[in-house]
């Protein structure tokens, strides 16, 4: 076969990988072995570096040739020459001898005493702001020098493609209006207030980066919705998007769903079932509630997060996995940290990027925008007109909302099933509403969600009702933990865990 053929059967063959499914990052480093396949003696060690938008410094993402530790110690040259010369991969180049000594990507041993050149080529072109990555590669100085550079920057062109049509980075994605008359920051979150529209920018920012996300905001603010879409608009966005949340579960039944485990490692055991980290190996993971799991399975999933290894259940096997974790809490953090509940090295390795997800008093304005969306899914999951009038939508502003936007529609969704002549009941579904603590159903329905002052709803008066709350369920029940978890609607394990919080007395207040 002769070396044109070669370059054109190998392009044939890029393009059916990248067009395949899969993966994205998964089908370009197949592509990057596949050229080492193709050019063995004339092409050594292909790198692919990704920019993170947010330090604006370039990381090696994929890189066939080199160990973990040469990929380590190459990040770091990165990060030194890209601090200094800002621009310094900005254009293709091809460095020769001594200048390619100077750079952060190192030859294999088999090829020290030979002839070779540096090769870095843009993907996005050269001087394009909307760069996605760098393909650098060393190539053999001979007289097929020139047609490798060739090859190599077809291939750059193809990547640059391919990375910026399947990969909704860039801002250009949020332009398209998804709702004719309902705009969104991202897929899925509706909204115009500054509050929201600052999410949206942040998600857009830490997408492309590798760091973990603390997602923070109280319940029903949407922070898995947040997840997503950082999952969505990331390099893994075809790769899984796998969620727990650990509230939900006991440690024992935790730490087998995440890690998995081996043919009797316990009883009823009967096959080897990999946990979520291995399923969402090369996507991301989300872990809801992560304030409230134990000390012990924090130093686990710390050691995740700094090795990106651990062991099944049952095994002294060591497994790798490349998972972007993502985690999300409403509780207080810091004063779980302050109180030796939660671990402060895991802490900072989890805060890196955080998000406050807005509750709908921080953006009302939104409330009647979110209450028509609900309104047109409703109608199409029913087939029906039903239609809102314009003071409803200025009650639904003037209510409070404790339970964020999943209550707004639920409450939309009840109202909706209550409509009278086609016209959604919202005086109808507030009055079946009963502030939580209240046994009987208020009289009126204005008098069901009295909207409070701002400062009223700070987290120390939240505090003290949850814990009245506790001690009312506990009262209740006699001190008998398990129904009083009942009472209140969470598992046994959230009990504990606020009952330790809150530093309650359960003797005293059985006796």
């Amino acid at each position: 076969m002769s070396q044109e053929t070669n370059y054109l059967d190998f392009l044939v063959q890029t393009e059916k990988m990248l067009r395949s499914t899969g993966n994205s990052l998964s089908k370009i480093n197949m592509v990057l072995l596949m050229l080492l396949d193709y050019f063995r003696t004339g092409i050594r060690n292909p790198v692919l570096l990704v920019r993170d938008n947010v330090n604006n410094r370039y990381n090696i993402e994929l890189a066939p040739e080199l160990t973990q530790d040469e990929r380590t110690k190459a990040n770091e040259s990165l990060a030194s020459i890209t601090s200094k010369y800002p621009r310094r991969f900005a254009y293709e180049q091809v460095l020769f001898a001594k200048e390619a000594k100077s750079v952060p990507i190192t030859l294999p041993e088999d090829l020290i005493d030979n002839e070779m050149a540096f090769v870095s080529i843009p993907l996005g072109g050269q001087e394009k702001s909307s760069q996605t990555g760098i393909l650098i590669a060393y190539i053999s100085a001979d007289n097929r020098l020139a047609e490798h550079v060739k090859l190599l920057k077809a291939l750059a062109g193809y990547l640059g493609f391919f990375l910026n049509s399947t990969t909704p980075v860039s801002s250009r994605i949020y332009e398209e209006p998804l709702q004719d008359t309902f705009p969104m920051v991202v897929e899925g979150i509706v909204g115009e207030s500054p509050a929201i529209k600052q999410v949206g920018e942040i998600i857009k920012t830490v997408a492309s980066s590798r760091a973990s996300v603390f997602i923070r905001g109280e319940s029903g603010t949407g922070k898995e919705l947040i997840a997503k879409n950082i999952h969505n608009c990331s390099l893994r966005s075809r790769a899984p998007f796998i969620s727990l949340n650990c509230a939900a579960v006991s440690e024992n039944l935790l730490l087998n769903e995440l890690f998995g485990h081996e043919k009797g490692a316990f009883t009823g055991a009967t096959a080897v079932t990999k946990g979520r980290f291995e399923v969402a190996n090369g996507g991301t993971l989300f872990l809801d509630e992560i304030g409230e799991v134990s000390l012990n399975f924090q130093a686990k999933l710390l050691r995740v997060l700094q090795e990106g290894e651990f062991e099944r259940l049952g095994s002294n096997k060591t497994i790798k996995v490349d998972v972007r974790i993502v985690c999300a809490t409403n509780a207080d953090i810091e004063s779980l940290v302050r109180k030796r509940m939660f671990r402060e090295d895991l802490y900072y390795r989890l805060n890196v990027l955080p998000i406050w997800a807005p509750s709908l008093v921080d953006r009302q304005e939104d409330i009647p925008l979110l209450a028509r969306y609900f309104l047109m899914k409703l109608n199409e999951e029913y087939g029906k007109t039903i239609v809102i009038m314009d003071d409803q939508l200025h009650l639904l502003q003037e209510l409070n909302w404790p339970g964020n936007v999943r209550e707004l529609e639920n409450f939309m969704h009840r109202a909706f099933l209550m409509e009278n002549n086609g016209l959604i009941n919202i005086e109808g579904a507030l009055k079946t509403m009963r502030p939580i603590g209240t046994v009987n159903p208020p009289s009126s329905g204005k008098a069901a969600l009295p909207k409070p002052n701002k400062l009223e709803r700070t987290k120390p008066k939240i505090e003290v009702e949850e814990k009245l709350a506790i001690e009312s369920a506990l009262s209740e029940s006699k001190g008998i933990q398990v129904k009083a978890a009942q009472i209140l609607g969470i598992s046994l394990r959230q009990l504990r865990y606020r009952i330790t919080k809150y530093d309650i007395a359960v003797r005293r207040i059985r006796a």
